[in-house]
């Protein structure tokens, strides 16, 4: 049996590799995930306390001051569109990046990368997954 006869008869099952492949590729894709660093909390915490990265919490305010990780910057992402000037001071340390889940994140390491930015990360799973670890956080990142 050649590949051609074994395509032929089983085309269904070939469409459905196709597309399941495709399911897995596409979203790295289009979210431009390909070789962005993704970083747990436990990660994150060694990360501050190795290398002092610098925390950006792209949150609103109102949702900053409910609760935030120790030490972190709030620039939210709409600000942060506008222009990165406020991040030149911390441009030579490792950044991460978080939000409440994560999307805001990706969308502020790919306008970062643009600028220059190298050394990224984003907090998977946002404040969220950074809170159900039972890592600290405090009012305002105070």
């Amino acid at each position: 049996m050649s590949i051609m006869d074994f395509i032929s008869s089983n085309i269904w099952l070939v469409l459905a590799v196709i597309v399941s492949g495709g399911y897995l590729i596409l979203p790295k894709l289009i979210l431009g995930e390909g070789g962005k660093k993704s970083i747990a909390p436990q990660d994150l915490v060694q990360l501050i306390n190795r290398q002092h990265a610098t925390v950006i919490d792209l949150r609103e305010e109102k949702e900053f001051e409910g609760g935030s990780i120790v030490g972190s910057k709030n620039i939210p992402l709409g600000v942060l569109q506008e222009g990165t000037q406020a991040l030149k001071k911390f441009e030579k340390r490792p950044i991460a990046l978080i939000c409440a889940s994560g999307a805001k994140s990706r969308t502020a390491q790919k306008l970062l990368s643009k600028e220059g930015y190298e050394d990224l990360y984003v907090l998977s799973g946002g404040i969220t997954a950074w809170v159900q670890a039972s890592l600290p956080t405090s009012p305002s990142g105070k």
